[in-house]
């Protein structure tokens, strides 16, 4: 993954959940996914998949703050 990317994915999770916890978030599901390659060692599909699971989570957050907003 270039380090860019991988920038710009933290910062979309900073700004939605704050600079600590979104760190905090992003760098879990890194470390759970593949804890022993740094992050742009990645290879091609490791990349795809960890995008992914960060997309997925992503939204998902975003729609718990959406609901929690509306309530």
């Amino acid at each position: 993954m270039q380090i860019s990317d991988w920038n710009k994915i933290m910062s979309a999770f900073q700004d939605l959940l704050g600079w600590d916890k979104g760190m905090s978030e992003v760098i879990y599901h890194k470390r759970r996914m593949f804890p022993n390659v740094q992050i742009y060692e990645l290879s091609a599909r490791q990349d795809k998949i960890l995008t992914h699971v960060l997309r997925k989570s992503y939204k998902t957050m975003e729609n718990r703050k959406k609901r929690k907003l509306a309530s």
